[in-house]
């Protein structure tokens, strides 16, 4: 049965295969000429014919590109909108950066002209100094980030934020803002002193051109906020009172890819696709690639209670500093393994920072509407398995839920059975979890526990802890560090 209720699209992937233009500019200063961001290169299997002398990037490289009078970004800003001056560096503090929050792309939404937004992400770990990672896999306009900023959330949920928090974050080596050229599958941000704690929200505000069409990356089941066309720069109010909208309202023009209205009451942000901590805490990341279930359908909420949030809390409850990992949600509703494998998989997981480990719960390759047989999905699985490997990152692989009586009959008892059995007996991933156990009817195996029941697919909040507190928190999280 299909992990999700929604329609989702796969152009919104496309632009994984072209290779970032070689043009930037600051958007906001004058449009004086910057260095181009760091942006992520497709591996050679992955690029056209005349790229592929060039070396494919580890989990660690980027590739910088030169700036070119030519085909430099206009600067779009408004006139008059000058952001603060940018304050002068600090020191970052002991350690590394490590990926601390993360979220895929789910399609596109339209900006408010002349407008603010504010990003909300609970971080899986502390530090002393943060990065943000920014995309733009629009293919007609570019995203112009004129100022951003970053503070504490003061209550959860809303707008407002811990008084004095606020810290402007830079591009470029000391520029207020950006411009990501259409097609750009992301850039980072300089790291900037900040001091955050583990499982802390912070907010993510970037004040956005009349002309920039931001693109929305599927997040956790958390609001963000944006304000009013006209606002204006708002990224330093910490009051939170000019942004009077919340981005998981059904009122917010968001598409996603459907050119229908969407109700985005699981929360998404603009343009925000990762962060990354200076911690002394973690010596590398774990990213959850799954579908619906992993980005946190029939969780709560605001609350933070689905399984890889939970998961989150006890890496730092159970495992010693310094030897615990950051963990980076990448769950897409409506997901199956084999789609993911040919981009989603090289962006979502290979280049986040300081990664050592994946969660894999793809749940839709057997759908009907996707028709992979069996044997194809044990495939898949090893494919998935031998690209991480080459990559060292260890794969870690949970059974298949069951399904609601009404949906049992799409997806075989014996198919699923089969390959729940094969997943934990192959040996293939490098440690599993029977998550299928966890949630099924003792009465009625290959159906949900009414206990975690939710929907017809997806386990409610009771389940997601269920899941979580089944997982080997020691053997996943601990061993095995970033080089």
């Amino acid at each position: 049965m299909q992990d999700t209720q929604e329609s989702i699209t796969r152009e919104a992937l496309s632009w994984l295969f072209c290779i970032v233009a070689a043009l930037a500019a600051s958007g906001c200063a004058g449009g004086g000429a910057v260095s181009a961001p760091s942006a992520y290169l497709p591996s050679t299997a992955q690029q056209p014919a005349a790229a592929q002398q060039q070396q494919a990037p580890t989990s660690a490289d980027r590739i910088t590109t030169a700036s070119s009078s030519a085909n430099r970004t206009p600067a779009s800003c408004l006139a008059g909108a000058t952001p603060a001056p940018v304050p002068a560096g600090g020191p970052l503090g002991a350690g590394r950066l490590i990926a601390a929050w993360g979220a895929t792309v789910g399609g596109s939404a339209k900006a408010p002209t002349n407008g603010s937004v504010r990003d909300m992400a609970q971080v899986s770990l502390g530090g002393t100094a943060l990065r943000i990672r920014l995309i733009n896999p629009d293919t007609a306009n570019p995203l112009v980030v004129c100022s951003a900023y970053v503070g504490l959330q003061k209550t959860n949920p809303g707008a407002a934020l811990v008084t004095g928090s606020s810290r402007q974050i830079t591009f470029n080596h000391g520029k207020p803002g950006i411009t990501l050229p259409p097609n750009t599958p992301y850039v980072y941000s300089d790291a900037i002193p900040f001091t955050v704690k583990p499982q802390q929200i912070i907010a993510v505000s970037m004040y956005l051109s009349a002309t920039t069409a931001a693109t929305a990356s599927n997040a956790t089941w958390n609001s963000s906020y944006a304000t009013a066309s006209g606002a204006g720069d708002e990224t330093r109010d910490e009051s939170g009172a000019s942004f009077t909208t919340n981005m998981s309202g059904s009122t917010f023009d968001a598409t996603f890819g459907t050119g229908q209205q969407e109700d985005l009451q699981q929360g998404s942000t603009y343009a925000l696709a990762a962060i990354d901590v200076q911690t002394t805490e973690a010596n590398g990341a774990v990213v959850g690639l799954g579908s619906s279930t992993f980005q946190g359908y029939e969780s709560q909420q605001d609350e933070y209670d689905h399984v890889l949030d939970l998961l989150g809390a006890d890496i730092n409850a159970d495992i010693p500093a310094g030897k615990r990992k950051g963990l980076v949600n990448e769950g897409l509703s409506g997901d199956s393994l084999y789609v993911a494998l040919p981009g989603r998989f090289a962006r979502d997981v290979l280049t986040q920072t300081g990664v050592t480990g994946v969660i894999i719960y793809d749940v839709n390759d057997m759908d009907p509407q996707n028709g992979q047989t069996l044997a194809q999905v044990e495939s898949n699985y090893k494919l998935a398995v031998s690209e991480a490997h080459a990559h060292h990152i260890r794969v870690f692989c949970s059974t298949w839920a069951p399904e609601s009586i009404s949906d049992v009959a799409e997806i075989t008892t014996a198919e699923r059975s089969q390959l729940n059995q094969w997943i934990l007996n192959s040996g293939t991933c490098d440690d599993t979890v029977d998550w299928a156990t966890v949630l099924a009817d003792p009465n009625v195996p290959q159906t949900y526990n009414p206990l975690y029941f939710s929907d017809s697919i997806h386990p409610n909040a009771a389940g997601h802890a269920a899941m979580a507190n089944a997982t080997p928190v020691k053997r996943w999280f601990e061993a095995g560090g970033y080089p």
